[in-house]
């Protein structure tokens, strides 16, 4: 081979060797670059701009069937039996709620085959059923069936929900809250959260499991107490133990003092003040509203008036009266 052919045959070499290099800088180049562009720019062009696809923020509300007197509920725009601590509640959910992002929903007995056609019990004071399962079963059937925030009735909201929903719709597809105060140190454990509020996307796994363990419970007419719903979620959450699942701890849900203990509904209704663990991180407190509403004890505060129940000066209403009143200062 002469010194002509050899010359040829490296530059030819060298051709292929930058064609190639050229081919993966682009490709390279188009796959961190171009490419991300194109598909924001087809996005941008298929899509409304303005259209922003809303969670739902769930709540729950019945006439209890003790109560005496008439009640407007403004978001319900209709005269109901609801004790003045619900109408309260209800108010401060929904100024805590983002509404560009959000909406929120009120779920009733007259409305509940709207949102869950194929709810399969009565929802109301005469059920044979305990208020807790009730109340976590219709959860259970509206978390699966749309996704989003469940906070049971008596939700007392400290601060914005947006942490919460933002996790909800970037992060995960599971949010608990809190620990079961029937177990001991729960608050340390995601696997046994308490069941007042519970978060996820819509069609989760873990949450159509749940679902169908409550109806394989309430099918097969098991023994059924106020905690079956809570025991059920929490066999569900050891079994699957998804990946995808955020707790929020007792220090963001009010359920514990500085002393670590848990805080029962006694001193909600003393006049001692309460000494949360980090009162500055509460997302919520979550009342225990079935043991408000079905406690004989607690009957006397559920038939106050308004004026009664800012007079009344326990501590819960202190807590209430204090994120009442932010309202009227915006």
């Amino acid at each position: 081979m002469n010194q002509k052919s050899i010359f040829v045959l490296v530059f030819i070499v060298f051709m292929l060797i930058g064609l190639y290099l050229y081919n993966e800088s682009y490709e390279l180049i188009y796959d961190k670059a171009i490419h991300p562009l194109i598909v924001e720019y087809k996005n941008k062009f298929n899509k409304p701009s303005r259209h922003i696809e809303k969670q739902i923020i769930w709540t729950y509300l019945e006439e209890p069937d003790f109560s005496d007197k008439d009640i407007n509920i403004q978001l319900l725009h209709k005269s109901k039996n609801f004790p003045i601590l619900f109408n309260f509640c209800l108010q401060i959910i929904n100024n805590k709620i983002n509404k560009k992002y959000n909406v929120f929903k009120v779920v009733t007995p007259e409305n509940i085959k709207e949102y869950v056609p194929n709810f399969p019990i009565e929802m109301n004071a005469e059920s044979k059923y305990p208020l807790h399962f009730r109340v976590n079963l219709l959860a259970s059937f509206l978390l699966s069936e749309h996704g989003g925030l469940f906070l049971s009735p008596g939700t007392l909201v400290m601060k914005s929900l947006d942490e919460i929903m933002y996790k909800l719709k970037f992060n995960y597809d599971l949010i608990t809250f809190g620990g079961s105060t029937r177990v001991i140190n729960s608050c340390d454990s995601k696997y046994n959260p308490g069941s007042y509020v519970m978060a996820a996307k819509k069609g989760n796994e873990l949450m159509n499991l749940y679902k169908e363990k409550m109806l394989n419970n309430l099918n097969k007419d098991n023994f059924i107490n106020s905690s079956t719903g809570e025991d059920i979620f929490a066999n569900v959450l050891s079994e699957m133990k998804p990946d995808k699942h955020f707790h929020f701890d007792c220090t963001h849900t009010g359920n514990v003092d500085i002393l670590n203990h848990v805080i029962r509904v006694k001193q909600y209704y003393g006049y001692e003040p309460i000494q949360f663990k980090d009162k500055d991180n509460i997302i919520f407190i979550s009342l225990p509203y079935d043991i408000i509403l079905e406690n004989q004890e607690y009957q006397w505060f559920n038939n106050l008036s308004e004026d009664q129940f800012f007079n009344s000066n326990i501590q819960l209403t202190k807590l209430v009266s204090g994120e009442y009143q932010k309202l009227n200062q915006k």
